[in-house]
């Protein structure tokens, strides 16, 4: 390869790299549908990661991207203020795309049952009457996790 074409394609690799480096993380924003209550539980307030797993609806248009599944993940015990999971505010959280916990067919409950299961989610109160419709893929999404300021 001609030195001239090694300059430019490496050239061109740093610029691509540096605007990865500095783009902006996507941004969720929408209402919990509901949550998967095992993992809202089961919390230990030891060094080990908690997950709190929640499906929002979003604003988008596209019937695809409507209901997404959010994955939080910290130390402690709550990764989530408590004011969302009536499903009346708002959350937003700065997420990933991760298509590795991608989730087919996710059940939605209204009550708790013995039979509850991992890839059951209990909806909040403001779904109950309401619940999403039939969902063939539950797009996953990872928050970055932020220290509170």
């Amino acid at each position: 390869m001609p030195r001239n074409n090694q300059v430019i394609l490496t050239a061109l690799t740093i610029a691509l790299l540096t605007l990865i480096a500095f783009a902006k993380t996507p941004k969720l924003t929408g209402k919990i549908v509901a949550y998967d209550l095992l993992k809202h539980t089961s919390k230990s307030a030891n060094l080990q990661q908690n997950e709190e797993i929640v499906v929002l609806e979003t604003n988008s248009t596209k019937k695809k991207n409507k209901y997404v599944k959010v994955v939080f993940s910290n130390s402690g015990t709550s990764q989530i203020e408590p004011k969302y999971f009536d499903g009346t505010q708002p959350l937003t959280a700065d997420a990933l795309r991760e298509h590795s916990c991608d989730q087919n067919s996710p059940r939605f409950v209204r009550e708790i049952s013995l039979q509850q299961m991992g890839g059951t989610y209990l909806l909040t109160d403001a779904y109950k009457t309401s619940p999403p419709p039939r969902i063939k893929t539950l797009e996953c999404y990872v928050a970055i996790y932020k220290k509170k300021k």
